[in-house]
């Protein structure tokens, strides 16, 4: 009998001990195959490694630190068509001083941001196929930077970079809020995509592993509502999308990528006060899926761009909304309304003639940095001729590098305002 019961014992081990080595080599192969596929994706999108040509412009950082494990998977949506004119519908141009350019430069990778607040958790990460720091959120929870401490005006722009991993499911969803909050419990309160009874606008996108995502937006104002059917996040297929937001007055805008997406007469009280810049996650992590949101280049501008006052009545206009690809002369797709808004003047102005002039920020060799200055006004000007048929014999351009900073270039705000391209009446 006791040999019986032994045999039992040896035999059961020996299956479990059997069922255990086959699990470890149906894992082992699987991340070996995880592993080949990701290589595979990251060899075909890596970005090319480019020589140091001087600084970067307004939401163009370069990557440092660890690269992070579950980056979202590559893929060539978002704003990379080097065709100015595939913007030819996007109206957006930035308010005219940047109040607010985040990055997280400054922060270290794995921690979270230094000036940002929270009640839940988030850390920064690198991806591999995307440029710059990013605040990787995996949790439910809202986020805010504290620094932002002063009342919007009733006219500014608001442009944030969003990214979602494959393991998102079709639960989750990311809310970017502007709204009014007296003290932080109040931010974490009114922070979230439900909370509408404070003046208040918010947009919430929500991908899905298959079809398409949706958008839905709320004030209290208008309510709630949803777009359904819109290719906001199709992951893998599409995992990164450009946000846009232009509130004027009770008028309020979102554009996703080139599209304008909402145009709202009435989103807002003519006289309501925001003075909070919140981010809500909801779900990214549900059924244990490694989900993750990313947010970074978030960029808050205020003012209105009022071009024609500016160049015809004062003899300047300063443009933060031409954007360009890192270190580079090729201009960003997204600038096609900052160029549109210009080349209309010039076109109601036929006698005016005006001299570009490119500016940098203090990062970078100041030889290669006037260099360059020089090459992205002259991009301007064949942009302002070709693509909107402005005669090129009104056009001059210069240079100027570093040497005329009209901000502290010890900030990444005051970098973010010394990068710009000005249009000086002749």
């Amino acid at each position: 009998m006791k040999k019986a019961i032994l045999l039992l014992g040896i035999c059961a081990v020996a299956s479990t001990t059997q069922a255990q080595l086959f699990d470890r080599i149906k894992n082992k192969v699987q991340q070996k195959v995880n592993e080949k596929i990701d290589k595979t994706i990251d060899d075909a999108t890596a970005p090319k490694k480019k020589s140091d040509q001087g600084t970067t412009n307004a939401g163009s950082t370069s990557s440092s630190g660890e690269t992070v494990n579950n980056a979202p998977a590559a893929n060539t949506s978002g704003p990379v068509n080097t065709d100015i004119k595939s913007y030819s519908r996007f109206d957006f141009v930035p308010g005219e001083k940047i109040i607010m350019h985040e990055n997280f430069a400054q922060d270290a990778v794995g921690e979270f941001p230094g000036q940002w607040n929270t009640r839940s958790g988030a850390e920064i990460v690198t991806v591999s196929n995307r440029p710059g720091k990013w605040l990787a959120i995996k949790q439910d929870g809202i986020f805010y930077p504290e620094y932002l401490t002063s009342n919007l005006p009733d006219n500014f722009t608001l442009q944030v970079d969003v990214m979602a991993s494959n393991g998102i499911a079709g639960i989750g969803k990311l809310t970017v809020s502007v709204l009014k909050a007296s003290d932080a419990n109040e931010k974490f309160d009114l922070g979230d995509g439900d909370h509408i009874m404070s003046p208040s606008f918010k947009v919430s996108l929500a991908p899905k592993s298959s079809g398409d995502g949706f958008l839905s937006y709320s004030s209290n104002v208008i309510g709630s509502n949803t777009i359904n059917g819109l290719p906001v996040f199709n992951v893998p297929k599409k995992n990164y999308v450009r946000l846009s937001l232009w509130r004027q007055k009770q008028r309020v805008r979102v554009y996703l990528d080139s599209t304008k997406i909402l145009d709202l007469p009435r989103a807002l009280d003519a006289g309501a006060v925001l003075n909070t810049l919140a981010f809500a996650a909801y779900a990214p992590d549900y059924d244990k899926n490694d989900g993750t949101f990313y947010i970074s280049n978030i960029t808050l501008a205020v003012g209105a761009p009022d071009t024609r006052n500016k160049l015809m009545t004062e003899g300047k206009f300063i443009s933060h909304g031409i954007l360009f690809d890192t270190n580079s002369d090729q201009i960003k797709p997204e600038s096609y309304g900052a160029l549109k808004d210009i080349a209309n003047v010039l076109s109601e102005n036929a006698a005016v003639k005006v001299k570009i002039v490119g500016h940098t920020d203090a990062d970078g060799n100041d030889k290669l940095n006037l260099d360059l200055s020089k090459r992205r006004a002259d991009a301007v000007k064949t942009a302002l001729g070709k693509d909107f048929g402005i005669d090129v014999a009104r056009l001059e351009t210069d240079g100027k590098g570093k040497t005329q900073p009209i901000d502290n270039n010890n900030t990444e705000i005051g970098k973010a305002n010394n990068r710009r391209v000005e249009f000086i009446k002749l």
